[in-house]
């Protein structure tokens, strides 16, 4: 068993042993295998994508920050991801969190990512929710439903193995 794994049942254990509630944790977030309608998105390049460019993709979504010192470490990893399967249909949304959207283009431009980067906003709350902690990812099937969520910062093998949904879904 991965170790991201063994934290995360821990932490179940942990939260089911106190009575909370299972939902509580995801602060809001659809529940796995719910059927997610993604909303139009402006990119900070300024590209607009509808919501239609996704359809019969992989889409893995992340929320960061330019200040999160786990979003650092992990964004690498995302990237990596991105480059090694968007031609299989995996892509990467990464929505920030930071107040000025000018702090998260200079953070793409001076880190050289090339997944897709836009600021988190109300609709995008709407359609996934929004969990206590940084970073979080979502996975997005080609089907359209949520098949995937992790809170915290992953281990690059974690990331890396996010390329299994471009087969499965």
């Amino acid at each position: 068993m991965r170790r991201r794994e063994l934290i995360r049942l821990a932490g179940a254990a942990l939260l089911a042993g106190a009575g909370a509630p299972a939902r509580a944790e995801a602060g809001g977030v659809p529940a796995l295998g719910t059927a997610i309608r993604l909303p139009p998105v402006r990119l900070l390049d300024g590209r607009e994508l509808a919501p239609g460019y996704w359809r019969g993709k992989v889409v893995v979504i992340e929320l960061w920050a330019s200040w999160c010192p786990f979003c650092r470490k992990q964004n690498p990893e995302i990237d990596r991801l991105h480059r090694a399967h968007s031609a299989e249909g995996l892509e990467v949304l990464a929505l920030s969190i930071d107040r000025d959207e000018r702090d998260a283009r200079r953070y793409m431009q001076e880190h050289g990512y090339v997944f897709h980067a836009a600021m988190f906003d109300a609709r995008w709350q709407a359609a996934i929710g929004r969990p206590r902690g940084l970073p979080i990812v979502w996975v997005i099937g080609r089907g359209g439903r949520l098949e995937q969520l992790e809170i915290g910062e992953m281990f690059p093998e974690d990331v890396q193995a996010l390329a299994r949904w471009r087969s499965t879904t």
